[in-house]
C-alpha cells in the first residue's frame, strides 16, 4: 500500500502533461463551489481556482485560492467548516482533520511558505519524505500564514517627494493575463503593456512571461518603481533579483529608476543582483 501510495503522489507531482505547476488539475477533477461568473476566481485575489486548486480552502460559500488569502480574508479569525483540498484525492475535506504540510520545496500559492493538505497521515509523510516540510494541524498551518501579514509585500512605499509623479492607473477589475490575480489590489508591483489594447500584471515576472510568449515589443512595456510607485519604461529600469521581498506571485525582479536606488535597496534585502532590463533572458524568469 506505502508502495502504490508512493507511485500515487509521485504521478500528481508529474502531472505537467495536463499543467504547468504542482497546484493546477484538470477542471473537471476541481471542485468548485462558487457559481456565475466568479466560479472561477478566488475572492480575494482574483486568481484562478482551477489552476491554484490544490491549495485552495472554502468557507461560508466561497472558494479561495490558499490558506493565504483564507486568513486574509478572515482578518486572521480561525474560520468554522472550513474545507481544505485533499493533495491526493483532490477532494475537499474538513480542515480540523487534514494534515498539513508546511515549508516544503514545492511552491506554495500567494506565499514562500507553502502548504498542502493530506487527508491521511501517511500521504503526508510520503509527501514529507519527498519534498521536506512539517506536519502540522489547521490551526498551526493557520498562524504559519499569519507570518505573511503584514509585511508579506515587503516595505511599504514611501510617499513620492515630487506631486507629479505619474503612475499606472489600473482598473479595479482588471486582471492579470498570466495568473488571473486583481493587479489594483497590488500597487507595488504593477506593470502593464500599453499596446492597441492594454494589460496589466502583478510584477514584473508574469509580465516578461507574457512577452516571451507573444514575442512583443519591449518599448510598449511599464513598470512600477517599487518605492516610488512611478511608471517607468522597463527597458531603462533596473531590476533586483533573489532578495528577501517578495512579490503577489513570489520571487520577483524588482524595478527601481536608477541603479544606485536598485543597488541600495539590493544590499538591505540581500538581493543576489542588479541587472538592466536587456540581462532578463526567459530562463532567469522561469527561475524565479
Amino acid at each position: 500500500m506505502m508502495v502504490l501510495r508512493a507511485v500515487l503522489i509521485l504521478f500528481i507531482l508529474l502531472n505537467s502533461a495536463y499543467a504547468q505547476m504542482f497546484q493546477s488539475v484538470p477542471e473537471g477533477n476541481a471542485t468548485l463551489i462558487q457559481s456565475g461568473k466568479e466560479k472561477y476566481a478566488c475572492p480575494n485575489c482574483g486568481m484562478h481556482l482551477v489552476k491554484f486548486y490544490k491549495t485552495s480552502h472554502t468557507h461560508e460559500n466561497h472558494q479561495y485560492c490558499s490558506i493565504h488569502c483564507l486568513y486574509e480574508s478572515t482578518q486572521g479569525v480561525i474560520p468554522q467548516d472550513a474545507k481544505v483540498v485533499d493533495t491526493i484525492t483532490l477532494e475537499l475535506i474538513d480542515v480540523k482533520k487534514a494534515y498539513y504540510v508546511v515549508g516544503s520545496k514545492v511552491r506554495g500559492t500567494m506565499t514562500r511558505t507553502s502548504s498542502y493538505a493530506f487527508g491521511n497521515e501517511k500521504d503526508a509523510l510520503l509527501f514529507v519524505s519527498d519534498n521536506g516540510g512539517k506536519i502540522m494541524n489547521f490551526e498551526a498551518a493557520f498562524a504559519v500564514a499569519a507570518e505573511d501579514f503584514p509585511n508579506e509585500f515587503g516595505k511599504k512605499a514611501t510617499a513620492p517627494t515630487v506631486a507629479s509623479v505619474t503612475k499606472i492607473e489600473v482598473p479595479k477589475d482588471a486582471k492579470c493575463p498570466i495568473c488571473g490575480m486583481f493587479v489594483a489590489k497590488y500597487p507595488q508591483w504593477v506593470a502593464l503593456y500599453d499596446g492597441e489594447k492594454k494589460f496589466y500584471f502583478d510584477g514584473v515576472k508574469d509580465m516578461m512571461k507574457y512577452a516571451y510568449a507573444r514575442k512583443l515589443s519591449s518599448d510598449k512595456f511599464y513598470v512600477s518603481d517599487y518605492y516610488k510607485l512611478s511608471k517607468l519604461e522597463a527597458t531603462k529600469a533596473f531590476y533586483v533579483i533573489g532578495s528577501n521581498v517578495y512579490g503577489p506571485m513570489g520571487s520577483e525582479l524588482i524595478p527601481f529608476a536608477t541603479q544606485e536606488e536598485a543597488e541600495t535597496f539590493s544590499r538591505d534585502h540581500n538581493g543576489q543582483k542588479v541587472i538592466a532590463f536587456d540581462e532578463i533572458t526567459e530562463a532567469l524568469v522561469k527561475s524565479l
